[in-house]
């Protein structure tokens, strides 16, 4: 499928806590394509959640120098502390009416918003049971000042917004297209967005989202429990985690990390991290409970990883084992011609940690899974 004819797409710009990753997508001879693609990896001392102003400005200017990308519109996502996601049920209703009567629930309910709120939703399904009849919709909000800053932001940087897109639905698109086909449409899957400051557990019902989750785990997490194990600062304790990656090409800081790690220090590391990873493992079973239990769905067949943390298969190894179905790493660049448009080191099998931007870059060609609330 060709996203964009004769002309490239909006600039996607993922602003990660860990790495600020930019791409754009375009068509060649009939082939959906990456026209440019970019990544800045923040120095360990100065990574924050979100990141500082200055820090993405910075990071952002030197990106746009230096890389070829076309035009001045964007697609870009709020950070995950800024967007409120709540499951709400509410009587069915025909739907002029919805839109109206989950702003007032929303405003009513997540604290937090207040009458300039941004509200979007998804429709989530109609609840299993009950004497009366209910619809779950997912919410997705963000108080007026966040997206304020946002846009002032992209404005600072003579760039334009064409969409602000919610995390869970980028991290969704490049898979969806594939679970379109008539006997995909009941079934059930479960995508992990592992990132530096978090983790997003979607469950989704063929090619929509049925129920989503953030949860505090992620690499920071695990780079504080393996230097409170091994007596080390931060800094040391991302490096010998980065040592222990397997099946990875590069992980966008442009090098390969060096540090020989003895088997003593390995099994260390390990056990620290079963920590982070047994919490995690116990998240998702929850997640896929409450769904059996609101939805009556069918169980998923496996559990698909992105994000940063994805590429360590050690993790979803021991992942698989604690939350009883096997965990795999996602592909969100198939059927995408790259030619070249990754820096060395950048480039690597599964392009699991560039999952978010990649489904920015595709939304102008989607119809957008979340409705307007207001």
């Amino acid at each position: 499928m060709v996203l964009f004819r004769n002309k490239a797409g909006p600039i996607a710009i993922d602003l990660g806590s860990h790495a600020l990753r930019v791409m754009q997508l375009g068509s060649h001879e009939g082939r959906t394509r990456v026209v440019a693609a970019a990544c800045h990896v923040y120095p360990p001392g100065e990574r924050e959640s979100p990141p500082a102003r200055s820090q993405t400005i910075e990071a952002l200017r030197g990106i746009l120098r230096e890389k070829k990308f076309t035009g001045r519109k964007t697609i870009s996502a709020l950070h995950q502390q800024d967007l409120l996601v709540k499951s709400l049920r509410l009587p069915e209703m025909p739907e002029a009416e919805l839109a109206s009567a989950i702003r007032f629930e929303a405003i009513e309910r997540i604290p937090g918003l207040d009458d300039d709120a941004e509200i979007r939703f998804i429709p989530a399904g109609p609840v299993a049971g009950g004497t009366q009849a209910q619809l779950e919709v997912i919410v997705l909000a963000a108080p007026a000042t966040a997206v304020r800053r946002h846009l002032e932001l992209l404005r600072e940087l003579g760039l334009e917004s064409e969409g602000i897109d919610a995390l869970p639905c980028a991290v969704f698109r490049p898979f969806e297209s594939y679970l379109r086909r008539t006997e995909d449409r009941e079934q059930i899957n479960v995508f992990v967005d592992m990132g530096w400051s978090g983790t997003q557990i979607t469950v989704t019902r063929g090619d929509r989202i049925a129920f989503t989750k953030s949860f505090s785990g992620g690499g920071a997490q695990f780079d504080q429990l393996v230097a409170d194990s091994l007596s080390v600062d931060l800094a040391r304790a991302g490096e010998l985690r980065r040592s222990r990656r397997a099946g990875t090409a590069g992980h966008c800081d442009g090098h390969e990390p060096t540090t020989l790690v003895d088997r003593a220090t390995v099994e260390a590391m390990e056990a620290a991290v079963r920590t982070g990873l047994e919490q995690l493992g116990k998240e998702i079973s929850l997640c896929l409970r409450y769904y059996a239990v609101t939805f009556r769905g069918q169980r998923p067949d496996t559990i698909t990883c992105v994000g940063g943390e994805a590429l360590n298969t050690h993790h979803l190894e021991y992942l698989s084992e604690v939350a009883g179905l096997p965990c795999r790493v996602g592909f969100p660049l198939r059927n995408v011609a790259c030619d070249g448009a990754f820096a060395k080191g950048e480039e690597h099998e599964s392009m699991a940690d560039w999952t978010t931007v990649v489904g920015l870059a595709l939304k102008p060609a989607q119809h957008p899974a979340e409705r307007v609330g207001r």
